[in-house]
C-alpha cells in the first residue's frame, strides 16, 4: 500500500482493467492506494435514532461494523469468471461472437476510437451468462439469479448491468444488440438461440 494525492484522484485507465483503487475508510477515502480491483460493495445507510434527531444534515458515516458495508458476493464472483473466460480467449462463445469481443477489446492503433472498459466487460458478462455459464466447467451463475427474478420479475426473467452515469450505457446496448443481431442472422437455424431476455 502508498499514500496517493486525493487532489488527483485518477488512478486508472478507462480502457483497461483497474488495476488499484483507494482504501474506503471510516470517514471515507484514505489516500492510501491499494493494488488490484476493488471488490463491489454497497454502503447501505443507517438512519440514526429519531430520539433527539437534530434538523441538520448529517454528512454519511462509512462506518465499518458490517450494518453499513456489504460485499456483493455474487457480482464479485461473476467478475472473478467473467476475467478467466476473457483471458482464455472467450472459450465456449460462436465464432461471431468471439470476432465482435476482439474487436471490441483492440485497442490503438489498431482502433481509434476504443471501447470503454466498463462497456467492454457489461457486454462480456451479459454473453458470458447467455453463451457459456454453467458449460465449459464454469458455474452456472443464472441459477443464483433465478430466486431474485421470480421475486421480482416472475415470467421475465433479466439481468441488470449496473454502470455510472456517463459511462456509455447507449454504446453499450448498441453493442448487445449487435451482438444478438450478428448470432441471430449467422446462426439461424441454432438448436439454441440466444436471447437477452432469458440470461
Amino acid at each position: 500500500m502508498t499514500a496517493a494525492d486525493l487532489s488527483d484522484p485518477i488512478i486508472n485507465s478507462p480502457y483497461e482493467p483497474p488495476s488499484a483503487h483507494f482504501e474506503i475508510g471510516h470517514q471515507g477515502p484514505t489516500g492510501v492506494l491499494i493494488p488490484g480491483r476493488r471488490p463491489s460493495e454497497s454502503f447501505v445507510p443507517v438512519p440514526p435514532s429519531r430520539k433527539g434527531r437534530s434538523s441538520e444534515q448529517q454528512p454519511l458515516d462509512f462506518d465499518l461494523t458490517g450494518e453499513r458495508r456489504e460485499v456483493n458476493t455474487l457480482i464479485n464472483d461473476i467478475r472473478r469468471e467473467v476475467e478467466r473466460w476473457r483471458a482464455s480467449n472467450w472459450n465456449g462463445v460462436t465464432p461471431y461472437t468471439r470476432k465482435l469481443l476482439a474487436h471490441w477489446a483492440a485497442q490503438p492503433p489498431v482502433r481509434d476510437d476504443p471501447v470503454l472498459f466498463c462497456q467492454r466487460e457489461a457486454a462480456e458478462t451479459a454473453i458470458f451468462l447467455a453463451e457459456v455459464a454453467g458449460r465449459y466447467n464454469t458455474a452456472d451463475y443464472r441459477r443464483r439469479l433465478e430466486p431474485d427474478n421470480r421475486l421480482h420479475n416472475d415470467g421475465l426473467p433479466r439481468v441488470g448491468l449496473k454502470m455510472a452515469t456517463g459511462t456509455g450505457k447507449t454504446v453499450l446496448m448498441a453493442m448487445l444488440i449487435a451482438w444478438q443481431t450478428v448470432n441471430k442472422v449467422m446462426t439461424p437455424n441454432d438448436s439454441r438461440p440466444l436471447r437477452l431476455d432469458r440470461t
